[in-house]
């Protein structure tokens, strides 16, 4: 009797496991197609050579790593005003004043990091293509930005 409730503890658990890694794979995938996608376009925009490709996206990977990291403290300050909010912890406005400030701060360095970027690739791209790069970027956000809303409108709206 006793094996027989480990054994169903166990598959219970093992399976909860299973679902919760199935979700976020299924989410890491879907984000693996997406850069997949946006790799091959940008290779028949920009039109590179088999160098160049190789040059441009080892630097984007960095400049991508370097994104993410601010992103990620941007992040934790806002879930530490978060945390600040739902505790009723009183704080000062200094207090307040201190942490918009960071968060601020941190939100110009991405897009200062962004314009040091795109301004480090005239050795690698001509500025015709650096200008592509600019307008593929933002045309590329705005399709997948689109096809996510229509993903998510109700069925009965896609229809009219």
């Amino acid at each position: 009797m006793k094996k027989i409730i480990l054994t169903v503890i166990m598959l219970v658990f093992f399976s909860g496991m299973n679902y919760s890694q199935r979700g976020k794979w299924k989410n890491e995938e879907l984000k693996g197609r997406f850069e997949q996608l946006e790799k091959i376009k940008l290779i028949e925009t920009l039109e590179m050579d088999e160098e160049t490709t190789l040059r441009f996206f080892s630097r984007k990977a960095e400049h991508k790593k370097v994104q993410e990291k601010v992103q990620l403290q941007i992040e934790n300050k806002i879930n530490e005003l978060e945390l600040i909010f739902k505790s009723g912890k009183v704080t000062t406005n200094e207090e307040m004043k201190h942490k918009i400030d960071e968060i601020n701060s941190m939100e110009i360095q991405l897009e200062k990091n962004r314009a040091e970027f795109i301004s480090s690739l005239s050795d690698i791209l001509s500025y015709d293509q650096i200008a592509k790069l600019v307008i593929f970027e933002r045309n590329f956000k705005d399709e997948i930005r689109k096809l996510i809303f229509k993903e998510r409108k109700p069925k009965i709206e896609q229809e009219q």
